[in-house]
């Protein structure tokens, strides 16, 4: 074999293995751009966080406050605590309580939340029922399931994405 054609090989093949390179960058750029860093953050070193619905996320600090989720304040809560159920469907986050503040009042025993990021909905709910027949003027047919928060934490932690349809099952 010559040298030219030794050469040309050579030059073909760096040719061919830059450009493998050059194309699994752009695909790893581009797949890294496609989820908001919101839906992927996990928290830091002294807290877990879960994303539902941005800017919506549920924290926990300790056991004892239990998982905490920020409200804008439109319905004029800001938050509350000890949340232990959650579901987002369709762009709607639902949520139960127990123990927590709802409307300035403390320690109720449960209550519920519907969010509506999309609408600026934040609604909150000391009965069930209310909480039911609110889930229908929103057009939902049937009451979704919750699902225990701490299932929907180790769902994220094991997948580093909640597929909301996934968990419990």
């Amino acid at each position: 074999m010559s040298i030219f054609k030794s050469n040309r090989l050579i030059i073909v093949f760096t040719t061919a293995l830059l450009n493998a390179l050059l194309l699994a960058c752009s695909c790893h750029s581009k797949n890294s751009t496609k989820v908001d860093k919101f839906y992927t953050d996990k928290g830091e070193w002294d807290s877990a966080r879960l994303p539902l619905i941005k800017p919506y996320e549920a924290i926990i600090v300790s056991k004892e406050s239990g998982w905490s989720v920020n409200l804008d304040g439109l319905d004029g809560d800001t938050g509350f605590q000890n949340t232990d159920k959650v579901n987002v469907l369709n762009g709607v986050i639902l949520l139960h309580s127990v123990n927590s503040i709802l409307h300035g009042v403390d320690s109720i025993k449960e209550t519920w939340h519907i969010i509506v990021p999309a609408k600026h909905l934040e609604k909150g709910f000391a009965t069930h029922a209310d909480y039911s027949n609110y889930i229908k003027q929103l057009g939902i047919k049937q009451e979704p399931k919750l699902h225990d928060i701490n299932l929907v934490a180790a769902y994220y932690e094991d997948h580093d994405i909640i597929n909301w349809n996934a968990i419990d099952y």
